[in-house]
């Protein structure tokens, strides 16, 4: 299997929704503005083809976790919804082979369109 992000990434939302409920919109890929609280899958920062074997790819992906300017709780709770989707599902249903959580990174206040924001990323591999 190989890298096609037409098949991992509308089963990682399917996952990342099935986590964070109605409350939280998951994004297939960077809007133009955002609403807290919600989850963003961003493009991929890297994709390895044939790293493990012969017509098996590893992409590395990250999850943009939104929450209010002043919502550092906020933000872990989204943090611990993206590892538990990808924990509950390491195969994304059958799309990929495996996907794990990596690391948390660049937390970092940001203004978009005006409004105020806290975003962390949580970096994923994608194994398919």
């Amino acid at each position: 299997m190989s890298w096609q992000r037409t098949i991992a990434i509308p089963a990682l939302v399917k996952a990342l929704q099935a986590v964070a409920g109605e409350a939280v919109y998951v994004h297939s890929r960077p809007p133009n503005t955002l609403n807290p609280p919600c989850l963003v899958v961003l493009r991929p920062t890297e994709v390895r083809y044939d790293e493990v074997a012969f017509g098996i790819d590893q992409a590395d992906i990250s999850v943009l976790c939104v929450a209010p300017a002043d919502g550092e709780d906020t933000a872990d709770e989204l943090i611990t919804a993206v590892r538990s989707a990808v924990g509950e599902n390491i195969n994304l249903g059958g799309a990929v082979q495996v996907v794990d959580d990596q690391a948390e990174r660049n937390w970092r206040n940001v203004n978009v369109a005006g409004v105020d924001l806290l975003t962390v990323e949580v970096a994923l591999q994608i194994q398919m």
